[in-house]
């Protein structure tokens, strides 16, 4: 029997109190046609095809063609994984629409009136203001990216397919030890090459904001990231002079 906690967690997953019965009667019983599942979980019969249907529709559950038809169970693994996914693709769709209209009435109203610098140290901060940066980006993104950066890399593939990019142009700078493989998604207007020597990485939006990677200090990752408009272009003509002399992909 599932206790409150687990079935909570369900109920904000989006499944209502009949789904979760339904959904657990199966896991504990396997293969149950709707009049057994009525008799079992005490759900009114004429509300039993409401839920199936819903569970089916949701991925939960699967129906074997038989007189009378007979309802399974997906694995939990497999089912709370998909839900994960499509929660965390809903999550920050949502933030990317949020963000967009409410910086434009920030900066609209002229509230903000000085540039910041931050010294952002830890891989999950770092990488968590990647992200919010990727998200606000509306014109074109410059990343660069150096061997020594692993845990940089593994986000490349999940940062970029979980945002629609449109009429962005990415520019990407990579070492010749990077793979240019994990840049390879065909809905992005994206341009790649290798550096011959590259001092350090990191990343630029629309000449605005730039984030730039430091050295592991004590075994930590350090980061600086600016706002300042000046800071950012000078870090573009950098990126930009270093970009010519590197070879395309």
């Amino acid at each position: 029997m599932l206790s409150d906690q687990a079935r909570k967690a369900l109920y904000e997953l989006g499944l209502t109190a009949y789904e979760v019965k339904v959904y657990e009667t199966l896991i504990s019983h396997g293969y149950l046609t709707a009049n057994e599942l009525s008799q079992i979980s005490k759900i009114p019969y004429t509300k039993v095809y409401e839920v199936l249907t819903s569970l089916f529709k949701k991925g939960f559950i699967k129906i074997e063609k038989a007189r009378p038809a007979k309802y399974y169970p997906i694995e939990p693994k497999i089912v709370l994984d998909y839900l994960k996914k499509e929660n965390e693709k809903k999550l920050i769709q949502n933030v990317e629409i949020a963000l967009s209209e409410l910086n434009a009435i920030y900066e609209r109203k002229g509230i903000k009136e000085k540039s910041d610098v931050w010294l952002i140290r830890g891989k999950n901060d770092i990488i968590a203001k990647i992200k919010e940066m990727v998200i606000i980006c509306k014109h074109e993104l410059f990343l660069s990216l150096p061997k020594y950066y692993p845990e940089l890399k593994q986000i490349i593939p999940d940062l970029f397919t979980s945002i629609r990019f449109q009429n962005i142009k990415i520019y990407a700078l990579i070492s010749k030890d990077v793979s240019d493989t994990i840049f390879r998604f065909s809905n992005l207007n994206i341009e790649v090459r290798v550096a011959k020597k590259m001092f350090g990485g990191g990343l630029i939006v629309d000449s605005k904001e730039v984030l730039l990677l430091l050295s592991e200090e004590d075994g930590d990752f350090i980061a600086l990231w600016s706002d300042h408009e000046g800071l950012a272009k000078f870090a573009k003509n950098y990126f930009l002079y270093v970009w010519e002399s590197a070879k395309p992909v």
